[in-house]
């Protein structure tokens, strides 16, 4: 009997070990995949940031006087008081004769 117990003994070391190999590796593989996605998040934390950080400015911008004016004037054809508003006729007449 004594002869099964020390033979018994090397055999589950080496199962153990195997074991202990094949969970480090599992591990390891799980390991890399969380690394790869908090990568990915990470870039796309960025690109939000970056993202968010372009509309806060354009949002200020479309808030000033000189945006309100201009667009006013762009889109709208306003004029300020007093201000004489030219239109360049051969521009006009050469779209005429192109159609």
């Amino acid at each position: 009997m004594k002869k099964r117990k020390i033979k018994l003994k090397p055999i589950l070391l080496i199962v153990f070990i195997i074991y202990v190999v094949f969970t480090f590796f599992e591990q390891q593989i799980a390991l890399d995949k969380l690394n790869n996605r908090y990568q990915d998040l990470k870039n796309r934390e960025t690109a939000a940031i970056k993202e968010n950080n372009y509309l806060n400015e354009l949002l200020r911008y479309t808030q000033t006087e000189s945006f309100i004016e201009n667009e006013a004037r762009q889109k709208l054809g306003l004029v300020k008081k007093g201000e004489i508003i030219y239109i360049d006729i051969s521009k006009t007449k050469a779209t005429e004769q192109k159609k």
